[in-house]
């Protein structure tokens, strides 16, 4: 690793240079760290005079290492600072003196106790964390990242599928969208879930939005948004009130990326109903139809009709016909759609479907095996007369029936007798 000698005079230094050891030789010197786009590694040793290491805003910490005298702090996946004589420095979080500003000055055991740390008198203790400096203080990171899951586009915050979170008023949360992926995604958050995209609104108090450091409005923040843009300083800060319960983050462009993700405040807990499945029965008439039973009415491969929100249990008695629930109408097993859905494909058991309040308007059910077993599944708001079996359909044209025979059906007969069912399987 090469030396780099300072001055004796009070230097400032950004100390970038990958491979590299500062050494201060005198003077106040202050050493301003900043990420690098490429992975660098850098290290500091000064233990004359007063010396600052600051932490500018928006400077995250991903983990750190700490030891009696040094310590090690990864600023993001790629830059790694090593200070040695740690104990020597101040830590100024926020400020920057090239702009003139002062953060928020800690001593070296104040600074690691922030990360819920102790220096050692001997070895090393070490934690991973995820924090970002915003208003000259470490604040709770979420880096926002997008991923296509089977039902679409969905939020990973860091890297966890859109989970629940938990935020204390008075307290402020920063969520990072400057990933890639992300680009397409401006995320937001409201009292409703799916926000606009369910006649909600964006939340108005305590939500900042910031691009390239500016605060702006959430107009000008979603403008800044496209599938072409590379984003550069994209953040969204929150910070609620203790008059705030439920809520709920989602994207400004599209619905339903956060799938049922709440954010809960002060330890609420939400009173979730007993969910009460409706059952309906499901049964195969050989391999040409399945036989519906629901709420008193029968039918052979009908039109159903769910509403979002409620949950369905489907007793299927159906062996040799795996009854799945699809995206896309036809046999096989592709197409799935699992979205609240336990058991999907099952011939003889339960099949449960929570219906979900971003559930697609149109899915179908079908046999693996038999085209000519399959129907339409009209997912609503409100179904206004309650039935679940809404028509009844022979489907004399799907899957190439003809005659009202499915041509999946294999008769077994000669001409010399009378036809014999066969054992142990459907014909």
């Amino acid at each position: 690793m090469t030396t780099l000698n300072l001055s004796a005079n009070n230097d400032i230094i950004i100390p970038t240079n990958d491979g590299t050891t500062y050494r201060g030789l005198g003077g106040n010197d202050t050493y301003i760290l900043v990420s690098q786009k490429d992975s660098s590694s850098v290290s500091i040793i000064d233990t004359e005079g007063s010396n600052v290491i600051q932490l500018p805003e928006w400077s995250k910490i991903k983990s750190i290492v700490v030891a009696k005298t040094a310590l090690k702090i990864t600023c993001d996946n790629m830059t790694v600072f090593t200070i040695n004589g740690a104990d020597k420095f101040s830590y100024d979080i926020g400020g920057n003196t090239t702009s003139n500003s002062l953060g928020t000055i800690k001593t070296f055991s104040e600074f690691v106790e922030i990360f819920e740390l102790t220096p050692p008198s001997s070895g090393t203790v070490d934690t991973d964390t995820n924090k970002i400096v915003y208003d000259d203080e470490f604040r709770t990171l979420y880096e926002v990242k997008v991923q296509k899951e089977d039902n679409g586009n969905k939020y990973y915050l860091n890297n966890e599928l859109s989970p629940d979170l938990s935020f204390s008023s008075s307290e402020k949360y920063v969520f990072d969208l400057n990933d890639e992926t992300a680009s397409n995604h401006p995320l937001s958050i409201s009292e409703t879930k799916n926000g606009t995209h369910n006649d909600g609104v964006s939340v108005s108090n305590g939500i900042k939005y910031y691009i390239k450091g500016d605060n702006v409005t959430e107009q000008e923040y979603s403008s800044s948004f496209s599938p072409d843009t590379t984003l550069e300083n994209a953040f969204v800060v929150f910070e609620p009130s203790s008059s705030d319960t439920l809520l709920y983050y989602y994207c400004l462009f599209h619905g339903g990326m956060a799938n049922d993700a709440k954010i809960l405040i002060d330890g609420f807990v939400e009173q979730v109903p007993e969910v009460v499945a409706t059952t309906i029965e499901v049964q195969n008439v050989g391999a040409s139809d399945y036989k519906f039973t629901a709420e008193g009415i029968q039918g052979n491969d009908p039109t159903l009709t769910l509403v979002r929100g409620k949950t369905y249990e489907f007793d299927v008695t159906a062996g040799g016909h795996p009854f799945w629930i699809k995206t896309i109408q036809g046999s096989g097993s592709s197409n799935q759609y699992n979205e609240g859905i336990t058991n999907n494909g099952v011939s003889n058991g339960k099949l449960t479907f929570t219906v979900s309040n971003d559930a697609p308007s149109t899915l179908y059910y079908n046999c693996q095996f038999h085209g000519s077993m399959t129907g339409v599944i009209n997912i609503v708001d409100n179904n206004d007369n309650g039935n679940i079996i809404q028509s009844s359909s022979n489907n004399s044209n799907v899957g190439g029936s003809y005659g009202g025979y499915s041509l999946d059906l294999d008769l077994p007969y000669s001409f010399d007798q009378e036809i014999i069912p066969s054992s142990g399987y459907d014909i």
